[in-house]
């Protein structure tokens, strides 16, 4: 059977996960969960049941947290939240968005988010100063700046999706 169908494994791997090595990976663990699932297995249908098991090895391994901690190329928008020290996120998302356009996305912001997101994005307040400003507890002003930066980044990719989108229709 892995003579017959490492192919058709490797390429449903593949296409889900695009690093080479990786998906080698989860072509042997195909193969092996295969093998301890054989008496599972209709007859006739061996290659449409290692596809699927072979899918969903690659989604579950998208889905672990491993994949989802390391930011992926290009994704710099996304970096806002959990990239490496040193490498400053926010300064690569001002060079590409502009410090007036930035902070009006952070004054629009609604509140409970709004008021904190200023004070430590713009006025450079810590989340302990913040807090004391707002007369909220700490760890709900860390709270809301993270979901205000979340809520940033996704307007930031929506307004990214909507250039690309009137760019491709606008050369066509």
């Amino acid at each position: 059977m892995v003579q017959k169908y490492q192919a058709l494994v490797y390429t449903v791997c593949h296409q889900l996960v695009p690093d080479a090595g990786d998906a080698q990976d989860l072509t042997q663990e195909t193969f092996l969960a295969a093998w301890r699932a054989i008496d599972r297995c209709p007859p006739g249908y061996e290659k449409q049941w290692l596809a699927r098991i072979a899918s969903n090895k690659a989604k579950d391994y998208l889905r672990s947290a491993w994949v989802r901690r390391v930011n992926t190329p290009g994704d710099e928008v996304l970096a806002l939240e959990g990239a490496p020290p040193g490498s400053q996120p926010e300064q690569q998302v001002l060079d590409t968005l502009g410090e007036e356009e930035l902070t009006q996305m952070i004054l629009d912001l609604r509140e409970p988010y709004k008021t904190p997101c200023r004070l430590v994005l713009l006025e450079q307040h810590t989340a302990a100063q913040a807090a004391q400003l707002c007369g909220r507890p700490p760890k709900t002003v860390e709270a809301q700046v993270y979901r205000g930066k979340k809520m940033l980044a996704q307007q930031i990719l929506a307004q990214r999706e909507n250039d690309e989108r009137r760019s491709v229709h606008g050369a066509v």
